[in-house]
């Protein structure tokens, strides 16, 4: 009986080591991916085809019915007040294409800003850094985990999450640096990066410090911007 049990949970430990090697590999696919269509690196269309390919693989790796245990407010410490604009008025996805990468047009996110007046980049209440939070279960799709001011990436330093459950990807931009890499899980409210000024305009004086944040469907792989703004006051209930 003792061998028995030993065997199973090896082969049981084994099932779990190639889960998490396929998944891994579909996430670096998807990272390298993310940066050929961020720098206009490869043809739309094949982007498109890949994107979707991808999108099924994931769900096949971590099951759909995965990642449903609601919406966490991405910013520690913080709540819908600090959404910016007027009822979500900052939301703008006219002109916005995932596949136009770094020269998409529209605002298709919510910005969530800190107080910080001196631009700092840490809350200046408590002279901290702000962690950024994720806003649902999922898996890590894409990082950039590197900027220097002057680069013209949009974003900056950014994460990329998939829920696999809602079927929608999360993209977090404008962090000072990332605490997760490509192929691990996060539960909704776990730490994944820390925020900051990083981006072709956020870095600039003018800007005040806050976390862009877009929500977008899979849609057969449309990547369409959804938005977050009812889904971020209910998840500061």
């Amino acid at each position: 009986m003792r061998n028995i049990k030993a065997v199973s949970l090896m082969m049981l430990l084994a099932c779990f080591a190639f889960v998490s090697q396929a998944a891994a590999m579909v996430c670096g696919e998807w990272n390298v991916l993310e940066k050929e269509i961020r720098d206009g690196a490869t043809n739309r269309d094949s982007a498109r085809k890949k994107i979707d390919e991808l999108n099924r693989k994931l769900r096949e790796v971590y099951g759909s019915e995965t990642g449903r245990s609601g919406f966490h407010f991405p910013l520690r410490g913080y709540g819908p007040s600090s959404i910016g604009g007027r009822g979500g008025n900052g939301y703008r996805p006219r002109g916005y294409d995932f596949y136009d990468g770094n020269r998409h047009g529209g605002h298709p996110a919510q910005d969530i800003f800190i107080h910080d007046p001196t631009g700092k980049g840490v809350d200046s209440r408590t002279g901290k850094p702000v962690d950024v939070l994720a806003f649902e279960d999922g898996i890590v799709t894409a990082v950039n985990d590197s900027w220097a001011s002057g680069d013209r990436i949009r974003g900056g330093i950014y994460v990329w999450t998939f829920n696999p459950g809602s079927n929608r990807y999360c993209y977090y931009a404008h962090l000072a640096k990332t605490l997760v890499a490509p192929g691990a899980r996060v539960s909704a409210g776990s730490p994944i990066g820390v925020l900051g000024r990083t981006g072709k305009n956020a870095w600039l004086r003018r800007s005040p410090t806050h976390l862009h944040f877009m929500y977008l469907s899979h849609d057969n792989g449309a990547m369409r911007p959804v938005n977050p703004y009812t889904m971020l006051i209910r998840s500061a209930k």
